[in-house]
Order: structure tokens, then C-alpha cells, then sequence
């Protein structure tokens, strides 16, 4: 007669399955919800965030210059003619960032009594949702306002593509650091996100050496030079949905002609000071005569004060590099101890000490140095789980009716201006160190 219990010898594969499965904490496996670039403006300290508008836009105010009317002369002379001020307004307008979590009610009806479930989605899957809502909310705050993450370069694309091309300006590096695995995206002929390829794509992985990313499947007639964004059949972040980012606010006018509705060429004062650290001059390399020389033009051109340099890993440590060299103090008792302290690096710019910052999303190439007096946020809020109707949670809805499934919509309304964009410095051409 058959017996119960577990064979003395052999295969135990059966025994398995009389245990019972025991879920610890979800593992943390990505870096995706530190928000480095705007929280770096925050701590500036002069950094302004207005809630509002409640209506359609925000008009910024905008002094180029105070007039004429001063003149020298003596006692006999007529009184100088007077010279108006030269005014005008800007306008921005409000974006909307937006994140999805869907549920089945299967899962749904089990999470909410705790068992049989690996995770809870209330403490587990929001926060996590919103902290990728975040990532790409500092990733925009670098960009041009187009949407642009980067471009497709493969001559012959499939599901695995290489790209280059971030923010879509040709040449600068680090874009394989602005996407994530989980990212829908499109593609598009045209920068400007028009007639874009007819299927969503999803990112399955990254090789950060090479700058290939792996999809799900290449949208039909995805080619080469096709501009990614990031996004899904029904909206992705083409033309003016996106925040405005540092790209297009501390930019001499060669890449984006129009800032915040007007003409950089025929109101210059919206140009930034743009130095290219390639030359022969600099050699690529960030160090104190640099930062310092970039600071004087802020200074003597558009009365900035700069009071925070915003980097990438690569300037920070050939700037680190130099600063080793020379400002080395040796410890009589043989002690030593390498490396550096990121928080810790600083230059003075006149009597102030202004720290070097980096974020991961920066490109190769750039530098920011930044008067944070003149950057400004405009939102609505702080962002939040949509309980608009007293929950969290919908009922998903199709055009065939409504399913057995629960979603629910983080958003937050936001939009980054500059009140004087000539205060500020970028510097370009700067050397991976």
C-alpha cells in the first residue's frame, strides 16, 4: 500500500512543495529615486518655489535695462533727454507630470487582506512609482523642454539599438544614463515627435558601455536617427510637454532660438554666457582658472552671483585630480586615507565658497555654474496620488467596458522659468576624465 513521507534517497524535487513560500522586504535593485539636479537647486539656498498659478500661465517680468537720462555737464548746459527702460514678459505654462500603477482586483481583493501576496501595494509599488515619476521629472530639468531623451544611432536597428544624441544634440554624451529599464518609449523622424512609429516600446535593459539598449520589439519602420521619447501609444513628452531644463535655460540661443516666448536674438539679455572648454585655452579640463574666469563673465556682463556649480562625475574628478596635487598635507604618524568627499569640494568665487555638485544625468561635457537667485519653480502642490474622487484607486475602464482591475494616477504639475538666463554660465567640451 502506498505510504506518505519523503524517500530516504534519490530525487527530493517533491519535498518543495510541502513547504509554504515566505516573501521578505522587495530588494531594492535600481538607483531610480534619487532626485539629484532639483534637489542640488534647493539647497543653493536662493532658490524660489512659487505655488501657482490658478490660472492659464505664468508671465515672468523681465528688465533688460533701466533707460538713459544721465548725462555731465555744466551749470549752462540743457538736462539730459530722458531714455525708457527697456521691459517685457515672458510667459511659461504649467506641465503635467503623470505616473500609472495598475492592479488586478484578484490582487487587489488579496493585498488588501495581506495574504497570499508578496508585496503590499500601498507601502511597496506607489512609493516606488512616484520615485520613478521623480526620476524623470530631474532627468527634464536637464533637457531643452522638447521631450528629447536621445536619438537612435544603428544602421540597421532591431530590438537592440545603440543610441547617442542626449536631449537630441548631437555630440553630447551621456545618454544611455537617461532612460531605465521599465521605460516605454517612442520614436519619431522628426524632433519635434510628429508622425511617430506606430508601436510603443518598452526598455528591457542597458549596456552603459556600449550605449546599446535592448527594447521588447522595435516599433514598425524604427531607423536610424529616429528621436526617442519617453512615453506610450496614447501620450509621450513630444513639443512643449515637457519642463524646460537647464539645457535650454543656460543656452547662448544656438540651441533653443526661444525662450519662455521670445526671441533670444532680439532680446539677447535671455542669453546665457556659454564658454567652450575644448579650446586651447582651457584643454578640456575643469579647474579653478576656468571656474573662476566663467564666474568674472557672469559677474561683470549680467551682475551674477554664482553660487552653484552643477557637474558630472567625470569634471568633478579631473578636478579633484588637480586639486590633490598641490593642497596635499602629510600626517607625521603615517596615516592615510584615499579618495573623496564629494560634499566637499568647493572653489571661492570672490569672498564666497560655492560647492561643485554632480548628478549622474549631467552630460560628459557640461558644466552648469548657476545663479540659483534667478531659476525659478512654478507648481501646483507637491504631486500626489489622485483622490479626486475619494480614492486612490479606479476602476479601469476600455472602449469594450470596464474590467476587473484597479488604477491609480500620481500627479504633479510643475514648471521650471529663468527670470535672467545671462547670470548664468555653461561651459561646454569638456574632456571625459
Amino acid at each position: 500500500m502506498a505510504t506518505t513521507g519523503f524517500q530516504a534517497s534519490g530525487d527530493f524535487g517533491g519535498a518543495e512543495y510541502a513547504l509554504k513560500y515566505v516573501y521578505g522586504p522587495a530588494f531594492e535593485v535600481n538607483i531610480e529615486k534619487e532626485q539629484e539636479v532639483l534637489d542640488v537647486l534647493k539647497s543653493a539656498g536662493n532658490f524660489k518655489t512659487f505655488d501657482g498659478p490658478d490660472g492659464k500661465s505664468v508671465q515672468i517680468a523681465h528688465t533688460f535695462h533701466s533707460g538713459g537720462g544721465v548725462s555731465l555737464g555744466l551749470e549752462t548746459d540743457p538736462l539730459p533727454l530722458n531714455q525708457n527702460a527697456l521691459g517685457k514678459q515672458s510667459s511659461i505654462t504649467l506641465k503635467k507630470l503623470t505616473a500609472a500603477a495598475q492592479i488586478s482586483g484578484t490582487v487587489m481583493r488579496r493585498s488588501k487582506s495581506d495574504k497570499a501576496v508578496f508585496m503590499n501595494w500601498a507601502t511597496e509599488i506607489l512609493p516606488r512609482r512616484a520615485q520613478r515619476a521623480a526620476w524623470h521629472e530631474d532627468r527634464a530639468a536637464l533637457g531643452l523642454g522638447t521631450g528629447i531623451v536621445c536619438r537612435v544611432d544603428d544602421a540597421s536597428p532591431d530590438a537592440t539599438i545603440g543610441i547617442d544624441a542626449a536631449f537630441g544634440i548631437a555630440g553630447l554624451v551621456g545618454q544611455s544614463r537617461l532612460l531605465h529599464p521599465g521605460d516605454s518609449v517612442r520614436l519619431s523622424p522628426n524632433s519635434n515627435g510628429t508622425s511617430p512609429r506606430t508601436e510603443t516600446a518598452v526598455v528591457q535593459s542597458i549596456n552603459y558601455d556600449t550605449n546599446i539598449v535592448t527594447l521588447d520589439a522595435l516599433p514598425t519602420s524604427g531607423a536610424d536617427n529616429d528621436y526617442i521619447f519617453v512615453g506610450d501609444t496614447n501620450v509621450y513628452g513630444n513639443g512643449a510637454r515637457e519642463i524646460m531644463g537647464l539645457e535650454g535655460i543656460i543656452d547662448d540661443g544656438n540651441l533653443l532660438g526661444t525662450f519662455q516666448t521670445l526671441s533670444r536674438t532680439t532680446y539677447p539679455q535671455l542669453k546665457a554666457q556659454q564658454i567652450d572648454a575644448s579650446s586651447s585655452t582651457w584643454g578640456g579640463t575643469l579647474n579653478e582658472d576656468l571656474l573662476d574666469y566663467a564666474a568674472t563673465l557672469a559677474k561683470h556682463r549680467a551682475g551674477g552671483s554664482i553660487d552653484l556649480i552643477l557637474t558630472n562625475a567625470s569634471a568633478q574628478r579631473a578636478f579633484w585630480r588637480i586639486m590633490r596635487a598641490d593642497r596635499v598635507i602629510n600626517d607625521p604618524r603615517g596615516k592615510f586615507m584615499g579618495g573623496k568627499d564629494n560634499k566637499g569640494l568647493s572653489v571661492m568665487i570672490g569672498s564666497r565658497e560655492v560647492y561643485l555638485r554632480d548628478a549622474r544625468k549631467v552630460a560628459d561635457s557640461r558644466t552648469y555654474l548657476i545663479d540659483s537667485s534667478t531659476i525659478l519653480k512654478y507648481q501646483l502642490g507637491k504631486g500626489k496620488w489622485d483622490d479626486t474622487t475619494g480614492s486612490v484607486w479606479l476602476r479601469a475602464a476600455a472602449s469594450a467596458g470596464h474590467y476587473d482591475a484597479f488604477v491609480a494616477y500620481f500627479i504633479k504639475e510643475m514648471e521650471l522659468g529663468c527670470g535672467d538666463p545671462s547670470k548664468n554660465v555653461k561651459l561646454t567640451g569638456l574632456t571625459v576624465a
